[in-house]
């Protein structure tokens, strides 16, 4: 697994962390101070903002029987692109599907991530 692919990896995994100081520890080591996330509903800057929306997806997903998973990582120099899955966490299809586009500074810390859905299966979209 190459370094950007580990990166992508524990970010994915941390939006399903049941410890919030373990997301917020992983937010900060892997997000710029001045980060942006989009998607197609809100912008949330900064890394406050960034916690703010991994914790309403974790308290979305993970106690009604969700998990995130990664489904494939693409990179250029400072750009990623990789797909995403919503998981049944018994096992299962994917319920959603979506593609990110991140940005990394110099440092090697994500600056902007911005987020695309894919497919949503009817009965997830509610």
């Amino acid at each position: 697994m190459s370094e950007i692919e580990a990166i992508v990896e524990k970010y994915v995994a941390t939006w399903a962390e049941p410890d919030a100081e373990i997301r917020r520890k992983n937010i900060a080591e892997l997000w710029a101070e001045n980060c942006v996330y989009s998607n197609t509903a809100t912008v949330y800057r900064g890394r406050d903002g960034i916690e703010e929306a991994v914790t309403e997806a974790y308290e979305n997903f993970v106690p009604k029987g969700f998990g995130f998973r990664v489904a494939r990582v693409d990179a250029t120099q400072e750009a990623v692109r990789y797909q995403w899955e919503v998981v049944p966490a018994a096992g299962g299809e994917p319920t959603m599907t979506g593609t990110q586009v991140v940005i990394f500074d110099a440092d090697g810390r994500m600056v902007r991530d911005h987020q695309f859905i894919d497919k949503v299966q009817a009965d997830q979209a509610d």
